[in-house]
């Protein structure tokens, strides 16, 4: 196994299969990191508010590449509290590096300097790189201009907040295919009452339907006390 991940745990697998688009934009960001190691473009910039799939993108990234005999890794930098900035330094020994939520080192001068220092290899070396961040290149807060002028070398796209059709849409798929048993008016339940950001209704969706599965009940909006309460 050629992944790393740096600290990460999983419950429920990511992978590009089960990352649902809701528009055509989002798909095509999904389809250029697929073809990220085909095409020219050796780096991806994705922005966008927190709870737009955009870790799920980067943990897909990861599961998929690595079962291909690439080497990949993974770096949370909303915990760059935990690491010092000299860990990136070999990070060029990987085919892929993924780094999610850069921007919460932005203004940090020793790692925005490590930044620059590693992307500089990883290019010169045409290594594969794709960042996350809740902020645009535009509107954020880099000191290190070079740092900005590295990070706007590749694709920069903006990852879009589906509505709530959409995401009624994709909970209806995500019971369809998981073959859950629930009522359908829970989605729509749902949505108008728990966390609304499509993460958490997913995650929610998941726990109802594996407690219909282990107790062979017919999910509805009544029983659903019965699961949260």
């Amino acid at each position: 196994m050629n992944q790393l991940i740096l600290p990460y745990q999983q419950n429920i697998k990511q992978t590009f299969e089960n990352y649902y688009s809701n528009n055509d934009s989002n798909t095509q960001i999904s389809e250029d990191i697929k073809n990220i190691f085909s095409n020219k473009n050796n780096q991806i910039y994705i922005w966008g508010e927190k709870f737009t799939g955009k870790s799920h993108l980067l943990y897909s990234a990861n599961n998929h590449f690595s079962s291909i005999e690439k080497k990949c890794i993974y770096l949370p930098m909303k915990d760059y509290k935990l690491f010092d900035p000299e860990i990136i330094n070999n990070f060029c020994d990987y085919d892929l590096i993924c780094i999610d939520d850069i921007d919460f080192i932005f203004g940090i001068k020793d790692w925005e300097y490590s930044f620059f220092k590693m992307i500089n290899k990883a290019l010169d070396n045409s290594k594969k790189i794709i960042y996350t961040s809740s902020s645009s290149l535009v509107e954020n807060k880099i000191n290190l201009k070079d740092l900005h002028s590295r990070l706007s070398w590749g694709l920069v796209y903006r990852i879009n907040n589906p509505d709530d059709h959409i995401k009624e849409k994709i909970l209806n798929k995500i019971i369809h295919e998981k073959e859950y048993n629930i009522s359908l008016d829970v989605c729509r339940y749902l949505l108008n009452r728990k966390d609304r950001d499509l993460v958490s209704l997913i995650k929610i969706i998941h726990k109802v339907g594996y407690y219909s599965l282990s107790t062979n009940k017919k999910i509805s909006i009544k029983s659903l006390s019965s699961i949260f309460d």
